[in-house]
């Protein structure tokens, strides 16, 4: 029997801390006890394999009812296509305007975050206004044939951990995909010059953000942060954040002068994560890179979802 348990407990996901260097659990009772279930649940032989979940024909139908943005909710109807609810999966996005911003720091300590450049996004993008919650990957198993097996915190409103490979299965189902590095931190800055951003002072970092020495070791519910410019929360601590880009250490060398909507295709190696997390010591700047296997799934990882947007009504 020990032998037996001793099987099913290497089968039990481990959420690794990359910040830390250490194994660390999330801080959620349910997976917490999720080693524990499992211990209980095995049994002498291998277990059933379970089939794939299979979209219905009513799933199909609403994913392509509501596949074009001009067709969800607008939350702001006095600045119309500016704060949109994509009715399938409850995602916010906001309108994210094109322009030019610096891109990295020369002051940076990480030699990966330098020269300091100007680069120009050429047009607005969605962006969704937290990141990707408990309860939104939840619609997503339940509703649209997400992935069961993967472990989901007990609060709706908790940020959602999971791989660059859970995040584009899940971007992918509806439309959506991952920001480019270079669209996550001009959505980051939100359009402020650097004698205007907040997060400079510890105060001000306090109130854009959950890091270290205000998290209390553990993720917080999405969207109790001061937003930035652009409407958008959490843009640094909770979670670190995909980026569509594979991580390339020399990439900033390789922009230019005046990069044109930069990116570094992805592939399944490693990928750009943004924004540091509730761990993070020092808390993450816009600048702040960080690289993550692509099927690495961890308490700090998580995902903003992007999307193309349509033309100004």
């Amino acid at each position: 029997m020990l032998s037996a348990a001793c099987a099913c407990a290497s089968r039990a996901p481990i959420v690794r801390n990359r910040d830390a260097g250490m194994i660390c659990a999330m801080r959620s009772p349910r997976l917490a006890l999720l080693p524990l279930l499992l211990l209980a649940g095995c049994g002498g032989g291998a277990p059933a394999p379970v089939p794939p979940p299979v979209l219905t024909e009513a799933a199909v139908a609403r994913l392509a009812a509501h596949r074009d943005p001009r067709t969800w909710e607008d939350l702001d109807p006095s600045r119309p296509g500016q704060r949109l609810r994509d009715p399938r999966t409850g995602v916010v996005f906001v309108r994210v305007p094109a322009g030019e911003f610096t891109m990295g720091s020369d002051a940076a300590a990480d030699g990966t975050e330098r020269p300091a450049h100007r680069v120009r996004i050429s047009r607005d993008w969605l962006l969704a206004e937290t990141e990707l919650t408990a309860a939104q990957w939840r619609t997503f198993v339940r509703d649209f044939a997400g992935d069961p097996a993967v472990p989901v915190p007990e609060g709706d409103d908790l940020p959602m951990p999971i791989s660059c490979q859970d995040a584009l299965g899940f971007c992918a189902r509806f439309g959506y995909r991952l920001p480019t590095e270079a669209e996550w931190e001009r959505a980051c800055r939100g359009g402020l010059s650097p004698e205007q951003e907040p997060w400079r002072t510890e105060e001000g970092m306090r109130a854009a953000a959950w890091f270290h020495r205000n998290a209390d070791m553990q993720s917080h519910a999405v969207g109790q942060k001061a937003a930035n410019p652009f409407g958008l929360r959490d843009m640094l601590g909770n979670l670190w954040e995909w980026c569509d880009d594979d991580f390339h250490p020399l990439v900033y060398q390789l922009h230019g002068a005046a990069a044109v909507d930069p990116r570094t295709p992805g592939t399944a190696g490693h990928r750009v994560l943004r924004g540091g997390s509730w761990f993070s010591t020092p808390p993450a700047m816009p600048h702040t890179r960080k690289s993550g296997a692509f099927a690495e799934r961890t308490a700090f990882f998580g995902c903003r979802p992007a999307c193309d947007a349509p033309a100004s009504r």
